[in-house]
């Protein structure tokens, strides 16, 4: 199917004299839609396993059209019209290989529709400078926009004190009984830490928000939600602090600014090392509960090389079988490491050396992944 691309004048009529017709499909980080958006438009947000196992190459509808009633109308036919946008890109040639946009864009080619494929010149930046009345804009609680906020009590009080964020439209997420994942506006909310008895929080961010008051254990891991973060050096010193509240019999929330990259890692890592499982087994199971996580590349090459420390070292009869996933992941996750990880990732120095896992100074029953609720 040809793709062509239209202006931003052309999507202003399109909206506003057949909108009823038109799928805008928003290609951008979900973090930038939630924050602002053309109007009426539904957010890919795929996340970086489909990104990766594509290869530039279609995916699952469902994975680019997250928007059941969405799809559903694109596929009994009464979209006539389909444009996918990104950040800036100025022109259809201009799309990287393996960007969102051009996995999108050669998915919805290979739709059995009339519907035609268009790509927003210039994407989002340059509709919003033009029609900013089409678009929304949501005031979200990003600690990042207020920098002359001083002291953590003044933070949380801010967080607090915001409508929740698009991104939390839900409580932390229950991913072992004691064992929880959310944002920094969840660490914030009393009464959410009061009704699921959390006694500990794990902030994976940048921005150290320890409670004014001292009823919670705290520990504060410093890591930027960047390409260059090194997350994986952390691992072995946030599995310690989980496992130091299990043992204690309390329960840990595990936060960063929005829940969607940092400590959806740092989950994802402790139940790999403690429930034995493959990083694909882990994420499903995490996505299953929190379904906007998103790690960004690197943070998933450094689980990749930290499945191999992990899930290699058990025997076969140990590790779990799969649970049941789509079959756009029935491939072996561990054959191409190699060639991924030089095409894809630069590691950290520090992770180009094997880290050691040390052994737990208590012992403890690993509790199997079928009694995860």
């Amino acid at each position: 199917m040809k793709v062509s691309s239209i202006d931003c004048r052309r999507l202003r009529k399109i909206i506003r004299k057949e909108s009823g017709s038109c799928l805008i499909v928003d290609c951008r980080p979900y973090f930038s839609f939630s924050s602002s958006s053309i109007r009426g438009s539904v957010n890919v947000n795929l996340n970086s396993v489909v990104v990766r196992r594509s290869r530039g190459g279609p995916v699952p509808l469902q994975f680019v059209i997250p928007d059941e009633e969405a799809l559903f109308r694109l596929r009994e036919g009464s979209i006539s019209a389909v444009v996918a946008l990104d950040d800036r890109t100025p022109h259809l040639q201009k799309l990287k290989k393996d960007s969102i946009a051009q996995i999108v864009i050669n998915s919805l080619s290979h739709l059995a529709s009339s519907a035609s494929i268009c790509f927003l010149k210039g994407g989002y930046e340059n509709f919003h400078s033009h029609y900013p009345e089409l678009c929304t804009e949501t005031k979200s609680a990003d600690p990042s926009e207020d920098k002359s906020e001083r002291g953590v009590s003044s933070h949380c009080d801010k967080l607090a004190s915001h409508h929740k964020p698009d991104y939390d439209q839900g409580r932390p997420v229950e991913i072992l009984p004691f064992l929880y994942l959310g944002s920094a506006y969840h660490a914030c909310r009393q009464d959410y830490l009061s009704d699921l008895r959390i006694t500990a929080l794990l902030n994976v961010s940048r921005r150290d928000s320890r409670p004014a008051k001292g009823q919670f254990d705290y520990k504060w891991i410093p890591v930027e939600d960047s390409h260059t973060a090194d997350i994986s050096s952390h691992f072995q010193e946030a599995i310690d602090f989980i496992e130091r509240v299990k043992e204690k019999g309390g329960k840990v929330l595990v936060h960063c600014e929005a829940g969607i990259s940092r400590s959806p890692t740092i989950c994802m890592a402790y139940i790999m090392k403690t429930q034995r499982l493959q990083l694909e087994q882990a994420f499903e199971v995490i996505r299953k509960r929190r379904a906007i996580i998103s790690p960004n590349f690197s943070f998933m090459g450094q689980l990749l090389q930290f499945e191999s420390e992990v899930v290699s070292s058990t025997p076969p009869s140990m590790t779990p079988a799969a649970e049941e996933t789509p079959t756009f992941f029935s491939g072996d996750f561990t054959l191409e490491t190699e060639s991924f990880k030089s095409s894809v990732f630069t590691f950290p120095t520090s992770f180009l050396t094997p880290m050691p896992i040390q052994p737990s100074v208590h012992q403890f029953k690993l509790s199997p992944i079928t009694a995860l609720p």
